[in-house]
């Protein structure tokens, strides 16, 4: 085989991206919009993109992402492969080039911020077990990410709801207030850390414990709605007792950044009502959509948000 060049692109050879190299027909790696929309957008940067070269043909291509006033990479987002004989092992020398090159020692981003590395995010079809093209190509990739050193974390589903059509009715039996501190809604988390489903807050408080779980979702709202609290709600029953807190944000697009109901509170359906709140406030702030996303195994949020109108739009395998 020939030698192999990893390396990032230039400003003014991004087109190289897309032209030698695009996304396999089984929908493995899709996204909603194609990488120019999301280079415009001021996602990707062009030390952050990158591409393994044979013989001058891309056979491989890669990029990190984060928002555009972030100057370290929240994930990796982007990373395909050609149809090499050996594009497994190109991969993870395209991953590890890139960590070590991009990834600097002090790294610390909302989404990390003990530190660490981007984790990977590979975007599946929601069919992508039982169709073989898509199984494929997946697995081809999730051995490259793991022969570079990374490990699946989580898989989780991506869903969406439109909010210009019929929203969910408020049911009014909880009093919805907003967040005026941040301790009040840290306090509220820390319940809700101490017996979670959601895969990070738990891997957070089997480190660190509870409090400090919470404090890195609060943390992580507060950068990604750039230090403004105001969609973000408290719910309490009529007896004035928190049932939990839902802290709708808008990083890049609309989302709920996290949602949660105290453990004694459970089994009454109450995360409806706090995505519902969710909904009507960001359709109030003149949102057209949101999109969320919730771990595979947390049961009880893939009903609420089903129940809530919300549409699948695929799977999302976490390599951290």
């Amino acid at each position: 085989m020939s030698a192999l060049t990893f390396r990032p692109l230039r400003e003014d050879e991004l087109d190289l991206f897309d032209r030698e190299l695009t996304l396999p027909r089984s929908g493995v790696g899709a996204r909603s919009l194609t990488f120019a929309e999301f280079l415009a957008f001021g996602d990707f940067r062009p030390a952050w993109t990158w591409v393994a070269q044979r013989d001058g043909r891309i056979v491989a291509r890669a990029a990190f992402w984060a928002p555009e006033d972030f100057d370290q990479p929240f994930h990796l987002e982007w990373f395909d492969l050609a149809a090499e004989p050996d594009r497994v092992e190109i991969g993870a020398g395209l991953l590890r080039a890139m960590y070590q090159a991009v990834v600097p020692a002090d790294y610390c981003v909302p989404p990390h911020p003990d530190g660490g590395r981007p984790d990977y995010h590979l975007f599946l079809p929601a069919n992508w077990r039982t169709d073989p093209a898509a199984s494929a190509n997946a697995i081809d990739r999730m051995a490259a990410a793991e022969q570079a050193g990374l490990r699946q974390f989580v898989e989780r589903l991506n869903l969406s709801r439109t909010l210009d059509c019929k929203l969910p009715p408020r049911l009014e039996r909880l009093r919805f207030t907003p967040v005026t501190d941040d301790e009040t809604v840290v306090e509220v988390f820390c319940r809700i850390c101490a017996d979670t489903l959601d895969a990070d807050s738990r891997h957070d408080a089997e480190r660190h414990g509870p409090r400090h779980a919470a404090e890195l979702i609060v943390r992580g709202a507060l950068d990604a709605s750039r230090g403004r609290r105001d969609w973000w709600r408290l719910a309490y029953d009529a007896a004035g007792d928190v049932v939990g807190a839902v802290l709708p944000t808008r990083p890049g697009a609309a989302t709920i950044w996290h949602v949660g109901v105290v453990p004694e509170r459970r089994g009454r359906r109450y995360a409806d009502d706090l995505v519902t709140e969710a909904l009507h406030v960001l359709a109030g702030a003149g949102e057209p959509r949101v999109a969320d996303t919730t771990d595979v195994g947390n049961l009880a949020m893939v009903a609420a948000f089903t129940r809530c109108g919300y549409r699948v739009d695929g799977h999302r395998m976490i390599f951290a």
